[in-house]
């Protein structure tokens, strides 16, 4: 009990159906809080999902998901909540986060053997950092804030192409008059080379990002509910530039692509990101998760991502 705030949180009370129709109602449902996402990545890492509901005064109020390893009976044990909770339309106040977070703490205190990594999907404001000074979380030293782009689909598609900026809207025109074509599907009938490409083109150029094994292993626990979209632009019925996005609940995110220099001189990137944005629109998505970003290293990632019309989110950064 935090003042007038109750805070329980239910665990594992949910099959898989339950659980993602109450998904499905949270605005910006990020990837790593999906169910998908635990089922593909918790068995690399020796981890399992855990799955709760947040109660507050009562009230189904948001929904975590942790991944937990542990040995020797919890004797150590490591609990890591990435990019949670998510809070329904109408909760996630600063009073409403300090109880969930006071509550989680009476749950799986700080103690010797036990390994705890927090990175609240909180944004960092004064108030919100605020109310996390108040519980028993402490902020890792020296701990970079998280950056995001979303990107609100639920605009008509004149709307959406009005919020473009100006020089991404020149540069899509530009692709748009190009010899491309573009295909699209659902099925993961090009991932494989998709996945190759893109291995190729990120040593080559030497630019971070998530492992082949690991977006593989997402893949396979996505594409059974056709959740794994693929855009490839074709020159002269070569591939040239391919995008992968991932759906989740009512979000997706872009996942990874590469182009070639065929692709990247006629902009191909922008015309397979916009088409994405329509297609997934299409299919019933309402927010796009552009991915990390930051203003050191990969400022123009930073630029380019922002020129969609999105707007930058900067979470609180890790806690433990």
């Amino acid at each position: 009990m935090t003042g007038d705030i109750e805070c329980r949180i239910l665990w594992d009370g949910l099959d898989r159906a339950a659980w993602e129709e109450w998904f499905a109602a949270v605005e910006r449902a990020n990837l790593l809080q999906s169910y998908g996402y635990a089922r593909a990545v918790c068995p690399r890492e020796g981890q399992r999902p855990r799955h709760g509901r947040i109660l507050i005064n009562g009230t189904v109020a948001g929904l975590l998901q942790i991944q937990e390893a542990q040995i020797f009976n919890r004797a150590l044990h490591a609990i890591i909540l990435d990019r949670g909770p998510l809070w329904m339309p109408g909760f996630g106040t600063p009073e409403q986060i300090c109880a969930f977070f006071t509550a989680f703490d009476q749950e799986f205190p700080r103690r010797i053997g036990r390994r705890r990594r927090i990175l609240p999907e909180v944004e960092d404001t004064p108030e919100m950092r605020a109310a996390l000074s108040k519980t028993r979380l402490r902020r890792r030293d020296g701990a970079d804030a998280y950056q995001t782009v979303w990107v609100d689909l639920e605009p008509d598609p004149e709307a959406l192409r009005q919020k473009l900026k100006g020089r991404w809207r020149s540069s899509l025109t530009k692709a748009e008059g190009s010899d491309l074509t573009v295909e699209w599907h659902w099925d993961g009938a090009t991932l494989l080379k998709l996945l190759g490409a893109y291995e190729d083109d990120k040593t080559r150029r030497g630019y971070p990002g998530p492992s082949v094994g690991t977006v593989a292993d997402l893949c396979r626990a996505l594409l059974p509910e056709k959740r794994v979209l693929i855009g490839n632009a074709l020159l002269d019925g070569d591939i040239v530039a391919s995008v992968l996005l991932l759906g989740h609940g009512g979000g997706a995110t872009y996942q990874v692509g590469w182009t070639s220099e065929a692709g990247r001189s006629r902009n191909a990137t922008h015309l397979l990101l916009w088409g994405a944005m329509l297609v997934l629109k299409e299919a019933g998505y309402r927010d796009l998760d552009l991915g990390g970003v930051n203003d050191g290293d990969a400022k123009g990632v930073k630029l380019f991502k922002e020129g969609m019309g999105g707007k930058t989110i900067t979470l609180v950064g890790h806690y433990e």
